[in-house]
């Protein structure tokens, strides 16, 4: 139940303590959590972007409306999706595969000709919505994480993805920022660290099919 616990114990906090620092230890626990993350076919289609330069946090502040979570914040984690999705994508994976599983190519053959099926029938922009969708799925994991650890933060989708893309060079790395998440710890300001969660009760989430 210690899961649990720490669930409940999350909050979207929108005041950061500037003062405390997350560990190196810490951080690469939750770049880990997203790295073993679930993702479709395992073709990760997206990277982490780990921001912790002050100046550039404060920059960021505008592109973000406003919001100073990301400069208070001690470290940010910007996912961020490529934009050049092709059959590359199955390539890299099968390289992967075959140095840490000892695959042969040929025992790989039939996902990799089904993935490259997949990719090559949506579209550029469908492409985009798909490595999206996996990059909230690596987001939850980082969220139940960080909460294990008692690591605070505020997932984002208030900002804008073209200022964050230029602001921190990814568009010549074929990366565009879907998500944020400030990580740190919360200050005894934040207001909503001490409220009770919102949520639906069991009998109106659940629909059970006997």
């Amino acid at each position: 139940m210690s899961i649990i616990k720490s669930l409940e114990w999350r909050a979207a906090i929108k005041k950061f303590d500037p003062q405390k620092t997350v560990s190196k230890e810490d951080i690469d626990k939750l770049i880990e959590a997203a790295n073993l993350t679930a993702t479709s076919g395992g073709l990760q289609p997206f990277k982490m972007v780990v921001v912790s330069n002050k100046e550039i946090k404060e920059q960021l502040v505008q592109s973000s409306y406003g919001q100073n979570m990301v400069k208070d914040a001690p470290n940010l984690l910007v996912f961020s999706v490529e934009t050049d999705i092709d059959e590359t994508l199955v390539d890299r994976f099968v390289e992967r595969a075959q140095k840490i599983r000892g695959k042969g190519k040929d025992e790989l053959i039939g996902f990799s000709e089904s993935m490259k099926a997949y990719i090559s029938s949506i579209s550029k922009e469908n492409r985009i919505a798909w490595a999206k969708s996996q990059a909230y799925i690596a987001l939850g994991t980082v969220l139940t994480v960080a909460a294990e650890l008692k690591i605070d933060s505020c997932p984002m989708e208030g900002f804008d993805p073209i200022s964050y893309q230029s602001l921190l060079g990814l568009k010549e790395k074929n990366l565009l920022p879907v998500l944020v998440l400030p990580i740190g710890y919360r200050s005894d300001l934040d207001v909503h660290s001490k409220e009770k969660k919102v949520r639906k009760s069991k009998e109106e989430f659940v629909l059970e099919i006997n």
